[in-house]
Order: C-alpha cells, then sequence, then structure tokens
C-alpha cells in the first residue's frame, strides 16, 4: 500500500510493536503507519501527496472508484529496511554535507563539525550506501545527538537493528 503513495522514501521496518498498524498486519489485515515529511514542521507541499497516495489506496481496494494517481513507481521510490543514524562525537557547530534525499555512498563525508573558534573538531561519514532520510535541522549539537539517517537496504537483517530516532 505504501508504494500507492507519490513519494520518495519508504522505511520498511515493523516500526513499534504497540502501533495499530502492527495489531491489524498481526491478524492478517493490511495496514500502513503514513510519516509525510518532517516532523513537527507544516510542510503544504507534502499534503497533497498524502491525499493523492490515500485516495490511490481507497481506488486500488474498491473503496471508491477512479482513475489512480501519480505512485511510487512515478517518483523513482527508494524503499530501504534499515536506517543507519550518525551521531554527533563532539559538540559544536555542524555543516552538513549532504541534504534530504541525497544518494550517498560508504564512507562519503556527511558532516563536518566545528568548534567556536572555527576549527574542526569532527568529521562524520556514512558507514552504509543509501538515502539521506533525516538530518538535524539546528546549527549546533552536542555529542550524543543524531546528525544525519540514511536509509539502506541490507539483505542480512529481517529488521532494522541501528536504527534510533
Amino acid at each position: 500500500m505504501a508504494e500507492l503513495f507519490p513519494i520518495g522514501q519508504i522505511f520498511d521496518n515493523p516500526a513499534y510493536p504497540t502501533l495499530l498498524a502492527n495489531a491489524f498486519i498481526n491478524v492478517g489485515i493490511p495496514a500502513l503507519t503514513c510519516e509525510i515529511g518532517a516532523s513537527r514542521i507544516l510542510d503544504l507541499g507534502m499534503i497533497p501527496l498524502f491525499v493523492e497516495g490515500t485516495m490511490n489506496v481507497l481506488k486500488h481496494h474498491g473503496i471508491i472508484s477512479g482513475a489512480m494517481g501519480r505512485t511510487g513507481k512515478d517518483t523513482n521510490i527508494f524503499i530501504g529496511n534499515s536506517g543507519h543514524t550518525v551521531l554527533a562525537t563532539h559538540g559544536g557547530f555542524v555543516e552538513h554535507l549532504v541534504r534530504l534525499n541525497d544518494k550517498v555512498r560508504i564512507g562519503q563525508k556527511v558532516a563536518i563539525q566545528r568548534n567556536t573558534f572555527g576549527e574542526v573538531v569532527a568529521e562524520y561519514t556514512s558507514e552504509v550506501a543509501g538515502e539521506v532520510t533525516a538530518r538535524r535541522s539546528d546549527a549546533t549539537a552536542e555529542p550524543g545527538v543524531l546528525l544525519v539517517t540514511i536509509l539502506y537496504n541490507d539483505p542480512t537483517h529481517e529488521f532494522p537493528v541501528d536504527y534510533s530516532e
């Protein structure tokens, strides 16, 4: 069902065991949890994508009639089953070298961190190949906070092992 939404990425994971969608799935009822766009931000451009995808789901299941709208095939959707987080090891100002939805490769530098004197205190690289699915929006970061999350496919894991929010 998620592929019926005209979006750029899908994080295909079981999520949290207490979600209503998972309760439905556990008894054989197809379900998904839609999280479109950045959290805690009203992005008016995302609303039509959610509406179009929801209408596609209703049409696909014969609840309403009509032609299907755009889907993930039309947007070259990237589907990943794992998320790798890059966490700050130092405090300071963060310069991101990647944007949302950018493709990254293993070893690619994704961020630089500087102290108040402008000296580089840390450089951060990706340990996986995938697409940037989240990145910190604050200009500063303390040790241990998320800087970048990379959505990727890990064929050896049924469930994501290193994803944290």
